[in-house]
C-alpha cells in the first residue's frame, strides 16, 4: 500500500458538497508546515457504497469479502519483523481544535504491531491540503453522501457531525488494500481523533472514472478482474439495474465512492 499521492491540486468543497456540509475556508490559512505533528495510523478502511458483485452461478454481493482481504492487508506482518507490512497515516500539523484551517497530510509509514504503535515517516513524499475542526448542529454534518449517489445498503455510508473535521478537496490516488485507486474530488472526515486510542466513522469520499475502473486489477477469489466488471453497470458486471449504481462527476461516468475508516493513535518519530 503506498501513501495518497496528488493528482491534482484540490480547491474547497464548491461543486460538490451538499447543502449540508460544512465548508472549509482557508482564506486566512497560515501555511506553517514547521508545526508540531500528531499522527494517526489508518487502522481499518471499508468499502460501504456502491458494493461490488461477482457472477457464479448468480450475481452475488462480495463487498464484505473484499473488505475483509482489506483489513488483512492492513493487520500484515508477513515476515514477523514486528512492522506492519504497510501502514497509511494521517498528519495533523498541528493537532488544534480550534475551528481555524490547519495542514493536513496523509502520508506512508512504517509502524510498529506493537500496541501503541509507533510510527515513522515512509518514502513516499507527503500529500498535503487543508483540515478544519467543527461542531455543526444537525442536520448539518462534516461530510456525507452527495444527493442520489448512494443506494441504501448497510452498514451505511458514515456521516461524521458532532465534533469533527473536515479537509479541503484534491484529486488523489487512494491506497486500497494491495491497488491504487486514482478519484477525483477527494474529501475526508471524521469524528475528531482521540490522542488515547481509536475513532472510528471516518469518511473518505471521492470519484472514480469508469475508464480508470477499467484498467485497475482486483484480486476476488484467485482471479485478477477490472474493478469496473465489479461494480454496478460496469463493462461485464452482473450487476445491472442498481438504483444510483452508476454516477456522473465533471461529465465522466464512474461511481462515487464511499470509504469507511478508523483512526489509530500512535507515538511518532521523525515527523
Amino acid at each position: 500500500m503506498r501513501a495518497i499521492s496528488t493528482v491534482l491540486a484540490g480547491t474547497l468543497f464548491a461543486g460538490v458538497a451538499c447543502a449540508d456540509e460544512v465548508r472549509v475556508d482557508v482564506v486566512f490559512a497560515d501555511d506553517f508546515e514547521a508545526a508540531p505533528a500528531t499522527v494517526f495510523r489508518i487502522g481499518s478502511i471499508a468499502l460501504r457504497d456502491p458494493h461490488v458483485f461477482y457472477f457464479f452461478l448468480f450475481c452475488i454481493d462480495a463487498t464484505d469479502e473484499l473488505n475483509q482481504q482489506v483489513q488483512q492487508q492492513l493487520d500484515a506482518d508477513q515476515d514477523g519483523d514486528g512492522f506492519y507490512d504497510a501502514s497509511a497515516l494521517v498528519v495533523m500539523r498541528p493537532y488544534a481544535n480550534d475551528g481555524r484551517p490547519h495542514r493536513f497530510e496523509n502520508q506512508d509509514g512504517v509502524c510498529t504491531t506493537a500496541s501503541p504503535s509507533q510510527c515513522s515517516p515512509g518514502v513516499e513524499p507527503a500529500v498535503g491540503r487543508w483540515y478544519q475542526a467543527f461542531d455543526p448542529a444537525p442536520p448539518t454534518v462534516c461530510l456525507g453522501e452527495l444527493p442520489d449517489t448512494t443506494s441504501g445498503y448497510s452498514p451505511p455510508v458514515p456521516t461524521p457531525g458532532g465534533n469533527c473535521f473536515a479537509t479541503t478537496v484534491v484529486d488523489a490516488s487512494l491506497p486500497f488494500g494491495t491497488v491504487s485507486i486514482p478519484l477525483w474530488d477527494t474529501a475526508s472526515a471524521a469524528p475528531w481523533p482521540n490522542l488515547g486510542g481509536s475513532t472510528a466513522g471516518g469518511l473518505l469520499r471521492g470519484f472514480l472514472r469508469e475508464s480508470d475502473a477499467d484498467q485497475i486489477p482486483i484480486d476476488l477469489n484467485g482471479q485478477s478482474v477490472a474493478l469496473s466488471s465489479l461494480l454496478p453497470d460496469g463493462a461485464g458486471s452482473c450487476a445491472t439495474g442498481v438504483t444510483n449504481g452508476k454516477d456522473v462527476d465533471r461529465d465522466e461516468p464512474g461511481w462515487w465512492m464511499y470509504l469507511e475508516y478508523r483512526l489509530d493513535a500512535v507515538s511518532e518519530t521523525g515527523f
